[in-house]
């Protein structure tokens, strides 16, 4: 039986890494009998289904066994190789690499941006990393992408796996004029909402991406009674008429959908845009006059760049089927 093991930040609710883990496991579901994945204990029924084999990722123990198990070991998406959030998740996916590596299992790292990386232990981690003969990397963005060629020739440049997840989703899209905003801090809205009430649109929700964001929904609509709270984050981003996202994803979908958007102190996400929106003037600090700035400058913008996302999806799936079925040969 082939059989592949899958990790990333899955099992914790936050939407941007459920659309990546979908995707991992319908592209691999196409190579592999049997996908372990790596997910909280309590959370292993939710990912119990055919062909997939919940693990709970804190199980030292269990973690050896899959590897050892598998033909691939595969890091599904996300910008998880990084230490600004926390330096023990970077260790914890760091050493799950290097324990794969040191069994000679080929691992590949699909869609994944890298950095920041603030530590020079952290640095030197990643090098060495990237530096192994049997890991492959299919980057994110370009900035990654030309990072990880300074140690290897296995880098290859690819997309976001959250597209190909989009691209199955059949939404009735309605533009109305609304806005969504996808927060994980609070920042100071009063302004915004004047101007955005002064321009024309009539409607404010708030759209949490994460559990930790819902929390910061509830206090803005103790100070803001105007703000909506919606449970349909893909459904409200694509109908909005602007998003105002602190979340790599929330600018991610809006783009998807041809919704302006304002990316708001999130490197992830201009890195990653830039590339279909190289001159686009949507990034911005999270001080309300610099946002009101940004609103202005691409609420009338265009945004049309789906058939490009998708045409990159579809090349990065083919190259990453045609490298797993390479490496199991």
């Amino acid at each position: 039986m082939r059989s592949a093991l899958l990790f990333g930040y899955y099992g914790y609710g936050n939407l941007g890494d459920e659309l990546l883990c979908e995707s991992a496991l319908d592209i691999l579901g196409r190579t592999f009998d049997k996908i372990y994945i790596l997910v909280p204990k309590h959370k292993i029924e939710d990912y119990t289904k055919k062909g997939v084999e919940p693990v709970n990722r804190f199980d030292f123990i269990s973690i050896l066994t899959t590897v050892l198990h598998s033909k691939v070991v595969v890091c599904g998406g996300g910008g998880i190789f990084q230490d600004q959030t926390s330096l023990r998740s970077f260790l914890y996916y760091a050493s799950i690499v290097i324990i794969s590596t040191l069994f000679r299992k080929p691992v590949v790292l699909i869609a994944n941006s890298l950095g920041p990386v603030k530590r020079k232990f952290s640095r030197k981690i990643l090098r060495y990393i990237l530096s192994r003969k049997n890991v492959y990397f299919i980057a994110r963005d370009p900035v990654s992408a030309r990072y990880g060629k300074l140690m290897s020739q296995n880098i290859f440049e690819g997309t976001d796996l959250a597209i190909k997840s989009l691209s199955k989703l059949s939404l009735e899209v309605k533009k109305s004029s609304q806005v969504s905003f996808c927060l994980k801090e609070e920042i100071n809205l009063s302004n915004i909402l004047s101007f955005l009430k002064d321009i024309g649109l009539k409607r404010f929700l708030l759209v949490p991406l994460s559990p930790q964001d819902e929390k910061v929904c509830v206090k803005l609509m103790e100070k803001y009674p105007e703000l909506e709270l919606s449970k349909k984050p893909i459904e409200a981003i694509s109908c909005s008429s602007l998003v105002i996202s602190q979340r790599m994803h929330g600018s991610l979908i809006a783009a998807y959908y041809g919704v302006p958007f304002v990316s708001v102190d999130n490197s992830k996400a201009s890195r990653f845009m830039k590339k279909y929106l190289p001159d686009y003037p949507g990034y911005t600090s999270k001080a309300d006059t610099n946002i009101i700035t940004a609103i202005s400058k691409v609420i009338n913008m265009p945004v049309s760049v789906d058939k490009k996302m998708l045409e990159d999806a579809k090349e990065m799936e083919e190259k990453l089927i045609k490298l797993i079925r390479n490496l199991q040969r």
